[in-house]
């Protein structure tokens, strides 16, 4: 079916909760509203259709023709969208039951409950009609009962706009055969009045607990709609009002210009009736607000709750119902109308008659003196069958039991009595207990290594009840089923669970943390757990090779195999050291500085180089340092300076005349001055050395 299945979340907002039923179109789920807090049914189309334009079409118009249509009687549309390659349509949410549910389990219901479960379906179709949108699909199973008691009516997928009947193909068949009218049949126009002959055919089932034309196959069925005359629902069911009989068989008239011209007029004729019963019973005649007023029908089981009002069986509607057996109530024919065949007619009354000759009989004990008419108890369904039973055979009742499978009902609880409940007997008669004899087995389908949306289908198919579990697994892709309990082919009552183990792929590993580790060890503690290491490098003042950054962050589950991207530093970027020698101070800091390097200045005490050059730096040029570092520079501050204290000259001999000053002679090598010599050509302390000549030696 679809691609979507219990736990997906659609639009951000709903999430799906279980499957609540299947059709031809479509899978419908409960869903929870997550953001006004609610549950809501969401019917998403099947996938294989998804694809198909004409169904698409027609499912975007169940939406569009729904969502315009705002009354209490009809299932309110608030969304619809695209997700997972296929369509949604978001409807109220009601669980039930339908009104097929409360036919099958009631049996016939009475006359006044069926008059307004008709008035609230005509509600809804005239809101629609008014809207030129004709449903084509009205059945029980499309009516389904609120909690407050109320009808809605729901699924107009095959719903036809007046505006846009190209979408449905010329002369198809749409609709579910026990409801076609006979001009859908035959394929031809549709229009409310369809609508209407659809609701005559529910209110017959109603009345009488059964469809009046019915076969093995849906071809037969359309052929009896087309061709036969319906019988009287009093022939099933002699507590039919003769008055709401005659509406109803107007409402199932072959021909479309014999029935009631829109819901509107099939609606007065339903008041009417209501008010002529009400009269009957001596109850006072309500007027217009009485007729506009809603009530609620009596759901399976009992009332419900809190109801406004549910209504009484229609009391004394068992009055001239020996001449209601009969006798066949026709509808008026239309003004010039053509001659219609006889035959059909005539076969249906030798029918009738024979029908009423034998409950003649039956009624009247063969003919032979007076028979006493006792009535079948109230109250028997859902009696156990021993307790209906007792009660019968007080009522000088024969009971005898059919017992039929039903997963929803107790066993052994009775589900409908034949003749219903209220209806006269002859002393002695019998009446028919349908029992319920509990879930019937079934066959446990084999689902493994099935898709789990496809395990699901097949498990409700054999109408058990689905559970699953996730495992995770190594050998099984995700989502595939790895194994059931009870396994296939196992017998099982259904209503019972079957529960599959769905494999929910490798199971994740969880991300080590590897930050501050070095390469080689970050790569080898992710290779440990079975994954990969992806490692880049990026400029950082940290150590080589330590790893910085990792993502996934530690802790992220991730699949075996998967790959971490691993930061590793690249250790600091190194920048080439500008030479400077030579420079003045100036210029060297500026170069230094433009190139990122603090700067360190040093004098040099004396050198032969211009003051305030750079003589000599440190690093050298062209060395490769970190940015930012510090180069040391020395300036020269120019050569050294002479020195500022005299020697002492000797002091001249007596009568000597003191010579004119004058520089002193300097040795060769260390710059200090010689004291000048004496008056008498020596040297101080010395004697007889010529002047000019060197001493020689020691002595």
């Amino acid at each position: 079916m679809s691609g979507i299945q219990s736990g997906d979340i659609i639009a951000d907002r709903y999430r799906i909760a279980e499957q609540l039923g299947a059709g031809g179109m479509a899978q419908v789920f409960r869903a929870d509203d997550m953001d006004l807090g609610r549950s809501v049914a969401i019917k998403v189309l099947a996938s294989r259709y998804a694809r198909d334009q004409q169904f698409v079409d027609r499912f975007r118009r169940e939406a569009s023709s729904a969502a315009k249509l705002n009354h209490p009687n009809i299932v309110q549309v608030f969304d619809r969208g695209e997700a997972k390659g296929t369509y949604y349509i978001v409807m109220e949410y009601l669980p039930g039951p339908d009104l097929k549910d409360i036919i099958r389990r009631r049996g016939a219901i009475g006359a006044d409950e069926t008059i307004e479960a008709g008035l609230q379906i005509l509600s809804a179709l005239a809101v629609a009609h008014r809207n030129h949108v004709v449903h084509r699909d009205i059945k029980p199973q499309n009516v389904i009962m609120a909690d407050d008691g109320l009808l809605k009516v729901t699924d107009f997928g095959i719903a036809q706009a007046g505006t846009e009947a190209e979408l449905t193909e010329a002369g198809s068949v749409i609709g579910t055969a026990q409801y076609l009218s006979p001009e859908q049949a035959q394929g031809g126009d549709v229009t409310g009045s369809s609508d209407c002959y659809s609701v005559g055919i529910v209110l017959y089932e109603m009345l009488t607990g059964r469809v009046p034309f019915d076969g093995e196959r849906p071809v037969t069925v359309a052929m009896k709609q087309v061709h036969e005359p319906p019988v009287p629902p009093s022939v099933f069911e002699p507590s039919v009002p003769p008055a709401l009989e005659k509406v109803v068989l107007k409402a199932m008239a072959k021909r479309p210009s014999d029935r009631y011209a829109s819901a509107e007029d099939f609606s007065a004729a339903l008041m009417a009736v209501r008010a002529e019963l009400d009269s009957d019973d001596g109850t006072a005649v309500m007027g217009a607000a009485r007729d506009d007023a809603t009530r609620v029908m009596t759901p399976v089981g009992g009332p419900a709750e809190g109801s406004t009002r549910v209504m009484p069986a229609a009391g004394g509607a068992g009055a001239g119902a020996g001449d209601a057996r009969a006798r066949r109530v026709e509808p008026p024919p239309p003004e010039n109308a053509p001659p219609r065949p006889m035959w059909p007619y005539l076969v249906a009354l030798a029918v009738l008659l024979l029908v009423a000759g034998v409950a003649y009989l039956m009624l009247s004990g063969g003919g032979k003196g007076d028979t006493t008419m006792v009535t079948v108890p109230s109250g028997l369904v859902g009696l156990s069958e021993q307790d209906a039973t007792t009660q019968l055979i007080a009522a000088k009742l024969k009971p005898e039991s059919e017992r039929v499978a039903d997963p929803k009902i107790p066993v052994d609880q009775v589900i409908s009595v034949d003749p219903a409940e209220g209806s006269k007997v002859a002393e002695g008669g019998k009446v028919v207990l349908t029992v319920s004899s509990g879930p019937a087995n079934t066959s446990v389908p084999d689902v493994v290594t099935m898709k789990q949306a496809d395990a699901v289908a097949a498990i409700k198919r054999a109408n058990l009840v689905p559970k699953v579990q996730k495992k995770f697994s190594a050998d099984v892709d995700k989502g595939v089923v790895i194994s059931q309990n009870p396994t296939s082919g196992a017998q099982a009552a259904e209503g019972d669970t079957v529960t599959i183990v769905v494999s929910d792929g490798t199971e994740p590993i969880k991300v080590p943390n590897v930050r501050a580790k070095s390469l080689d060890t970050a790569l080898s503690m992710l290779r440990a757990e079975g994954l990969e290491g992806n490692p880049v490098e990026v400029t950082s003042e940290q150590p080589k090779g330590m790893v910085l950054r990792q993502d996934p962050a530690p802790g992220t589950e991730v699949q075996k195999g998967a790959t971490v991207r691993l930061e590793v530093a690249a250790g600091p970027q190194l920048t080439s050291v500008p030479s400077v020698v030579g420079s003045t101070r100036e210029k060297a800091q500026s170069v230094l500085e433009g190139s990122g390097f603090d700067v360190s200045v040093q004098n040099e005490a004396s050198s032969t180089v211009p003051s305030g050059s750079v003589i000599r730096q440190d690093p050298g040029p062209n060395a490769e340092v970190n940015g930012g570092s510090t180069i040391t520079i020395w300036v020269s501050d120019g050569p050294a300076a002479e020195p500022t204290t005299p020697v002492p000259a000797p002091a001249p001999a007596p009568g000597a005349t003191t010579p004119a000053p004058g520089p002193a002679p300097a040795t060769p090598d260390n710059n200090t001055p010689v004291p000048a010599p004496g008056p008498t050509g020596q040297n101080p302390g010395h004697g007889g050395t010529p002047p000019g000549q060197a001493k020689k030696g020691n002595g």
